[in-house]
């Protein structure tokens, strides 16, 4: 039997969030859930309808995790049914030299108006770390200006600019700081008039979106339905009859054998993440206590003027660690 060091936990973890990672991309690629975001975090689609949306608006493809960000070449029933995911457009873009980074779901939305059919292409991403080390909205604008020029080529050729279709970049953050807790944030292009008339319209630079939801409690409910929603969905405490009988009756999403067993495996995985991110919790206090408690018999044999041979012996620590403590508190080493 294989020791639970440190090292084995963290790939313990770190295998129990690539799977948590997977299985939330799944889940997002249903239809009903794709229908609600859409509805909720695009002016395009707020007008309409989920049932609408899933039935006319969801045509085409897409593909989780399969398209990568970085390219140097093109290459009914009443309830909203929870069997049906989009299925996916290609979705590849690696750059030479570049390690390949994948979009975790990427998929056109084809919106009806007036008798033409307007294709906004959407991606939407997991984010588990809120605090990546960089601005999410930076790599949102990132990945939508990646969107932009991949456009050439396939939407348009030579210089149809005006065939440029819209882009958003939608991140979720399941467990973000508890001050950005249950928050939807928009971040877009528009028109800075600094003198003159306005002669251009809207639809000509607004190009461009990244949208960021904070999720918070599922037992706390918000003022708006699809932090509801993702926060049901993504909740770690409540039970999976739970989850599944509010997706049902709160958001009329039917449950299906196959969304079902997404949904639990999402609860299984939750619970997972939870109690081993306790148990590390708890072994880092004994650890730090422990080290709290061996700091502080070395001040107090320091200031007793005890030969450094001792301290070295109850405290294990070396002659240099003693001397930057011996420094701290003012008080020099006997040996010294």
């Amino acid at each position: 039997m294989i020791r639970q060091t440190g090292l084995a936990q963290a790939i313990d973890i770190a295998e129990n969030r690539a799977k948590y990672d997977e299985c939330a991309k799944k889940l997002l690629s249903y239809k009903a859930i794709i229908a609600w975001i859409l509805k909720s975090c695009t002016k395009e689609f707020s007008q309409y309808g989920v049932q609408y949306i899933c039935d006319n608006c969801l045509k085409e493809e897409a593909e989780v995790s399969t398209y990568a960000v970085h390219q140097d070449e093109l290459d009914k029933n009443d309830k909203l049914d929870g069997d049906k995911r989009v299925e996916g457009m290609n979705t590849e873009s690696n750059s030479i030299q570049e390690h390949t980074i994948y979009y975790d779901i990427r998929l056109p939305a084809f919106l009806p108006k007036s008798n033409e059919i307007v294709r906004l292409i959407l991606n939407l991403e997991i984010q588990l770390d809120d605090t990546p080390g960089y601005p999410i909205v930076k790599r949102g604008f990132y990945y939508c200006g990646r969107m932009v020029s991949e456009q050439y080529g396939t939407v348009f050729t030579n210089e149809h600019y005006e065939k440029l279709e819209k882009v958003y970049s939608i991140w979720i953050c399941p467990d973000p700081a508890k001050k950005r807790k249950n928050g939807i944030f928009k971040y877009h292009t528009v028109e800075d008039i600094i003198y003159g008339e306005s002669y251009t319209k809207e639809e000509n630079y607004d190009l461009m979106e990244v949208v960021v939801l904070n999720l918070g409690d599922a037992d706390k409910s918000s003022d708006l339905e699809i932090l509801d929603l993702l926060n049901v969905l993504f909740s770690a405490t409540i039970t999976p009859e739970e989850k599944k009988q509010r997706l049902n009756d709160e958001f009329e999403i039917a449950m299906t054998v196959e969304f079902e067993s997404e949904v639990q495996e999402m609860c299984n995985l939750s619970k997972a993440l939870v109690e081993q991110g306790i148990k590390q919790g708890i072994k880092q206090g004994i650890e730090l206590g422990k080290e709290e408690r061996t700091l502080s018999m070395a001040q107090m044999m320091i200031q007793e003027r005890e030969p450094i041979e001792k301290i070295e012996k109850y405290t294990g620590y070396t002659l240099e660690k003693l001397r930057e403590i011996a420094t701290k508190i003012g008080i020099p080493l006997m040996t010294e």
